[in-house]
């Protein structure tokens, strides 16, 4: 039977100033992880089933998922020995590879791209990833680099899938999904429990006690971490203000957004923004 996960709160996690590897076994998170970075998951045996993006994705044995780690997301469930790559790639470095625009913006929506029938030979080349990252060749560290890049862009030439749940006929998952399209259309306004479950037909304690039964995550935990990806990528790809970005993102007002800013990513947005511009 798959394992499911527990909740509990902790910040986002540090993004690095460049790539990162690793492979391991996967567990159901206990955490809800978010960051800046781009993505790659491959998974080597076993299956999983992701809560990212306001949806449920599964990704079985030998398929590649891609998705922007700055929207929540979490591991719901997974299969017993599941062992899986997980590689981050900073956003401003897929910026610079100057990717499809249409790929690009897909990812930084909030889709997982999806690649299901992967050539036999990526097992491979994602464990000699994790092999170049550990070593100390500048060479080694490049050929990753270059060979990620060169992966994205093979998925991006690829005829793309949507990713899908496999439970929509689960009406708890149905009704979750139906509370995050809310919030993703409505992220920028000021928004009640009341506005919530009026939008869904659910009383406002029970969408929010199925929320954080199904995807290990309160609503709001999950509404923060939605309006800081928005404004993390306008920190990243505007000039406007500081002002201006937390009024868009939804915080209201400069202080609520410097709060949560710098308690779940750690740093301050105008760091954030001066570190991504070196």
């Amino acid at each position: 039977m798959p394992q499911k996960a527990a909740a509990i709160a902790i910040p986002l996690e540090p993004t690095p100033l460049s790539l990162s590897v690793g492979v391991g076994r996967c567990t159901p998170m206990r955490e809800q992880p978010a960051h800046g970075d781009i993505e790659l998951n491959f998974v080597y045996s076993g299956a999983l089933r992701y809560f990212i993006g306001g949806r449920f994705v599964e990704l079985a044995a030998g398929a590649l998922g891609v998705f922007w780690g700055a929207f929540p997301h979490q591991i719901v469930e997974a299969e017993p020995k599941t062992e899986l790559m997980h590689a981050r790639v900073p956003l401003v470095t897929l910026l610079r590879w100057r990717l499809p625009s249409t790929f690009v913006r897909r990812v930084l929506s909030g889709e997982v791209l999806l690649d299901t029938r992967t050539a036999s030979w990526d097992a491979e080349l994602t464990r000699r990833w994790l092999v170049d990252q550990t070593s100390a060749d500048p060479a080694s560290l490049r050929a990753c680099e270059l060979e990620v890049e060169a992966r994205l862009r093979r998925l991006s030439a690829k005829r793309q899938q949507r990713a899908a749940s496999r439970s929509p006929e689960h009406k708890a998952r149905r009704q979750v999904e139906a509370v995050t399209a809310f919030l993703a259309r409505n992220y920028q306004d000021d928004i009640s429990t009341a506005d919530i479950g009026r939008a869904v037909t659910l009383h406002p304690n029970y969408a929010m006690t199925l929320f954080r039964r199904e995807c290990g995550m309160s609503i709001w935990q999950y509404l923060i971490r939605l309006r800081l990806s928005q404004a993390q990528l306008m920190l990243l790809t505007t000039d406007k203000t500081v002002l201006a970005i937390a009024l868009e993102s939804g915080f209201g007002s400069l202080a609520r957004f410097y709060a949560a800013f710098t308690r779940e990513c750690a740093i301050s947005p105008g760091e954030f923004r001066k570190r991504a511009a070196l």
